[in-house]
């Protein structure tokens, strides 16, 4: 009895312990490593086409086939490096006047000249439609200019209009007076028109209907440098906080700006920043 007892758990033993002896001796030849780059490049292959665009992968990229800009839908815009509203501007144009030439498409206001250039060899047009087609859109823009100097439009100086002109105007609403006399109020007044599209919160598509009324007369107020607050250089479109509390210090290191362009001692005052900000400062 208990020489069978040893038996039987000599018996398990061997059961339990000889896969580890295995193990220990022998290099099995099954790999659990995983390389981390072919997940990567798999996930990234087997993405779906339709798969939604973070904010963060948004930049212009070259187009993946040559074809005509007329074919490209909304997603394709996108994938493009635009945004959604921007691409969705861009399918009204087309669905009005279509896309037959990149000197067409120079002028879509909301299209960068950066991303066309990019494209444009990979753009197919029809070019025994494009110059009839080209012409009957500047014969449409010519005569679209002509009605609307018949009417005579009064336009409005965008420096000194009112909310309550604003409003008046075809599409503009409240909430859209409020925020272009708000930006116009931190920026210290327009240079052009087209910092409207520098607001965020008003579709560009509103825009573009609504600045044929607008006009620029009136200047634009500086900023002092050499006293301004850091609470009041902040609030500028053009200036981050920190970029203002950095003018803050050199002025008072240097007892006072002597020249404008001592601001690009600043190294966080870049070449672009310097030159937007430029028409807004004086001494």
């Amino acid at each position: 009895m208990e020489r069978g007892t040893l038996i039987w758990l000599f018996i398990c033993a061997l059961i339990i312990f000889i896969p580890r002896i295995q193990a220990y001796f022998f290099e099995s030849d099954l790999s659990y490593e995983w390389s981390y780059e072919q997940e990567k490049n798999t996930r990234h292959t087997a993405e779906p086409y339709n798969t939604p665009l973070s904010p963060s992968k948004l930049r212009f990229k070259r187009l993946w086939k040559r074809c005509p800009p007329e074919s490209l839908g909304s997603l394709d815009w996108q994938r493009l490096g635009l945004s959604a509203k921007q691409a969705s501007s861009i399918l009204r144009f087309r669905d009005k006047y279509g896309l037959h030439s990149l000197e067409q498409m120079q002028r879509i206001r909301v299209l960068p000249a950066d991303l066309l250039t990019l494209i444009a060899d990979s753009l197919v047009f029809d070019q025994q439609q494009t110059t009839s087609l080209t012409n009957r859109f500047n014969e449409q823009t010519k005569q679209t200019s002509i009605a609307k100097s018949e009417k005579k439009i009064q336009k409005l100086d965008l420096n000194t209009a009112t909310i309550e002109l604003l409003v008046a105007l075809p599409g503009i609403g409240q909430y859209t007076a409020e925020k272009i006399i708000a930006y116009r109020t931190r920026l210290g007044g327009f240079l052009h028109i087209d910092q409207l599209f520098e607001i965020k919160g008003i579709k560009p598509e509103i825009l573009e209907n609504t600045i044929l009324y607008m006009e620029i007369n009136e200047g634009i107020k500086k900023l002092a440098l050499n006293s301004i607050t850091y609470e009041l250089l902040k609030q500028h479109p053009y200036l981050s906080w920190n970029q203002a509390n950095s003018i803050i210090k050199m002025r008072n290191q240097k007892g006072g700006f002597k020249e404008l362009k001592e601001l690009k001692e600043s190294v966080l005052i870049d070449e672009e920043t310097y030159n937007k900000l430029l028409p807004y400062v004086s001494l």
